[in-house]
């Protein structure tokens, strides 16, 4: 997260109006930074002064029975559909719900998040927070930030290029996040404790391929917008080196 970035979130950091993901980023860089610190410390004076100081008023009796008349609403007389009408109008809704879940089959919720993660990521200064293609000095990096160890590989000779590592946080909790490259591509693998076996499963949202799999009690969560063939390799090779370890 860049100053720019917290700038613009510190306020409502401040009066706890951001979800759990953002407040857990916006409080990892304020304990980075002193400058965007001391900003927060403006602000929080500043709220306690406006507090403290400016005169509050009471509203006026009645004033919330005249606001819900004002603004209740009348209700519109119904409309009668014929009962073959109806029929038709039923189908038609159940072919759309029927052409819709098969076109669009359910995803996991925490998908969204993580190909939401993957696109900050790309945001200037915020890929990695150790950028090196050395596994022996990513994997260290990750030590005393997280609770696990980070499985940090690097598969130059075959074409994915580790670029480094980044903490991050998804679903509310710590995630390690590493990053490769294939080409002009960035591939982000993020990782993760898992609680319970898991089969792969594969996605795609807004242009990207997600797959998800877990192995030797964590999970696994590779975004990217390679072909198919390319990310399939990339986790032959992950799980492959997870499993000689």
């Amino acid at each position: 997260m860049t100053c720019n970035e917290a700038s613009r979130l510190i306020g409502p950091f401040v009066d706890d109006e951001l979800d759990v993901r953002s407040a857990v980023d916006v409080e990892g860089h304020l304990a980075r930074c002193a400058a965007c610190a001391q900003e927060k410390s403006e602000i929080t004076a500043l709220r306690d002064t406006v507090r403290e100081r400016l005169p509050r008023f009471d509203p006026p009796d009645g004033l919330e029975d005249r606001l819900f008349r004002a603004t209740r609403v009348v209700a519109l007389p119904k409309r009668r559909i014929p009962w073959r009408g109806a029929a038709l109008v039923a189908a038609a809704a159940c072919a759309t719900l029927v052409a819709a879940s098969t076109l669009h089959p359910a995803r996991d919720a925490a998908v969204e998040e993580i190909v939401d993660a993957h696109v900050r990521s790309l945001q200037a200064q915020h890929l990695t927070d150790v950028a090196s293609s050395d596994q022996h000095t990513v994997k260290p990096w990750f030590q005393g930030r997280i609770d696990f160890a980070v499985p940090a590989r690097d598969f130059a000779d075959r074409g994915f290029v580790l670029a480094g590592g980044r903490l991050d946080v998804l679903s509310g909790h710590p995630a390690a996040a590493l990053v490769y490259r294939r080409r002009q591509h960035v591939l982000n693998l993020f990782v993760a404790p898992a609680s319970t076996d898991e089969p792969r499963r594969d996605f795609s949202l807004r242009g990207y391929r997600i797959a998800t799999w877990t192995q030797d009690g964590l999970r696994y969560r590779l975004v990217s917008d390679v072909p198919a063939s390319e990310s399939d390799e990339l986790i032959s090779l992950l799980r492959g080196a997870d499993s000689s370890r």
